[in-house]
C-alpha cells in the first residue's frame, strides 16, 4: 500500500449505468510507483465509492529523457465483464430492478453453483427493492452487460465500492436524486452560462436510430411464428422495426421483451459540459453522479432536465470536472458487441 500524489496527470470517471474507467500518468522514478501493478486497487482521496481496478501498463521514454508510466483500468464494476450468465435454462426473474440485478451479480459472481466461478471478496448490499418492476432473462450473456441493461431500461444506477470495515468488494444501485428546477422537495440545480458555473458546452438531438413500434417475434417458424406489436405511433411519425425475440416463453414474455428491445432504438439527447467551480454548487454535495438536474442554454434555446449519467475528475494542473447528461452515445464497438451478443442469444 502506497498513498502518492505527486502523478503527471489522473482522469478518474464514473458511469450511472455500466463502469468507468481511470487513468495515470507519473513519472517511473517517483515515491509508490513500484506499487502500480495489475490486479492492485488504487482509491481517489480515500473514497470507497471512488476506486480502480489496474489492468494496463505502459513504460516510455518522453522526448526529454524521462521515463512515464501509464497505468488505467475500470472502475470496481469492471470485474462483471469477468462473467458471462452461465445457465443450461434461461435464467429468468421478475421484480424491482435492484432485485433483478442482485440476482444475477448473485448467481454468476458471488455464489454460483460452480466454486471457481465465485469471488470470495464480493458481496451484495442489502437488497432494498428500489426501482421499477421488471421481469428479465438472460443466458450465455456478458453479466456486465446484463446488469447494464437493466439499469438503462429502469433508469437506475449501479456501482461497485469497498467495505473495509468487512473487507468486501459490494455491488449496489444507485437512485439519484431530482434536482430540477421545477421541483421544490431539494435546493434546485441548474448549469448555466447565466450562473457562470458551466462552459465548453455541446448538445445532440438525434432521432436517426429511433423506433417507436416493434414487430416482436418470438418462437415458431414461418407463418406458425408468434408475433406481438409493441409501442404506438402513426402516419410519418409511425417508425416501425422488427425484434427478434424467439426466447420469449409465452405472449405476455414476448410484450416485455419486445418493449425492452425497443426501448433500446429511443431519441438520443445528450448534453456535455465542463462545470465551472464557481462556489454556487458544489460537487458531490449539492450534486453528483445520477442526479437529474437543469441545463439551460438561452443563446442555443436549450432548457433540459435530464440525468447526469457521467462525471469525469481530471486532476492536472489545470484540474477540472466534465459530466455528460441524457443518453449516451454509442460507440462502433458497443454497437458490436451488443450484436454479437444477440446473435448468442438467438442460437
Amino acid at each position: 500500500m502506497a498513498e502518492i500524489d505527486d502523478y503527471e496527470s489522473l482522469q478518474f470517471t464514473r458511469r450511472f449505468y455500466r463502469s468507468g474507467e481511470f487513468e495515470m500518468h507519473i513519472s517511473l522514478h517517483k515515491l509508490g510507483v513500484d506499487q502500480l501493478q495489475k490486479e492492485n486497487i488504487i482509491v481517489i482521496d480515500n473514497k470507497m465509492h471512488k476506486a480502480g481496478i489496474i489492468q494496463y501498463r505502459e513504460i516510455s521514454q518522453n522526448d526529454q529523457g524521462i521515463e512515464v508510466l501509464v497505468v488505467k483500468g475500470p472502475t470496481l464494476g469492471g470485474i462483471l465483464d469477468r462473467r458471462v450468465t452461465v445457465t443450461d435454462n434461461f435464467d429468468r426473474v421478475r421484480g424491482p430492478a435492484e432485485t433483478v440485478m442482485k440476482h444475477y451479480v448473485n448467481n454468476h459472481l458471488i455464489n454460483s453453483t460452480n466454486t471457481q466461478r465465485r469471488v470470495q471478496f464480493m458481496s451484495n448490499a442489502p437488497d432494498l427493492g428500489r426501482g421499477i418492476e421488471t421481469p428479465w432473462q438472460t443466458r450465455f450473456e456478458p453479466l456486465n452487460m446484463v446488469v447494464q441493461e437493466i439499469a438503462e431500461w429502469c433508469d437506475i444506477g449501479w456501482l461497485v465500492r469497498l467495505d473495509y470495515s468487512i473487507k468486501k468488494w459490494v455491488f449496489d444501485v444507485l437512485p439519484g436524486r431530482n434536482l430540477t428546477a421545477g421541483q421544490s422537495q431539494l435546493p434546485p440545480v441548474i448549469f448555466s452560462r447565466d450562473f457562470d458555473n458551466i462552459e465548453s458546452q455541446s448538445f445532440l438531438d438525434s432521432d436517426q436510430q429511433f423506433k417507436n413500434v416493434g414487430y416482436a417475434g418470438g418462437q415458431g417458424e414461418y407463418e406458425e411464428r408468434l408475433i406481438q406489436m409493441v409501442g404506438a405511433g402513426a402516419g410519418a411519425d409511425r417508425r416501425e422495426v422488427f425484434l427478434d425475440c424467439s426466447s420469449a416463453e409465452d405472449a405476455a414474455e414476448l410484450v416485455d421483451m419486445g418493449n425492452q428491445k425497443l426501448a433500446t432504438q429511443k431519441r438520443i439527447v445528450s448534453y456535455d459540459g465542463r462545470i465551472l467551480n464557481t462556489g454556487s454548487f458544489i460537487f458531490e454535495s449539492d450534486w453528483d453522479l445520477g442526479d437529474i438536474v437543469t441545463v439551460q442554454n438561452r443563446l442555443w434555446g436549450v432548457t433540459l432536465d435530464s440525468r447526469i449519467t457521467e462525471v469525469k475528475e481530471i486532476y492536472e494542473p489545470d484540474s477540472k470536472i466534465e459530466i455528460s447528461l441524457g443518453e449516451e452515445i454509442p460507440t462502433i464497438t458497443q454497437v458490436l458487441k451488443k450484436l454479437t451478443t444477440e446473435v448468442k442469444r438467438s442460437d
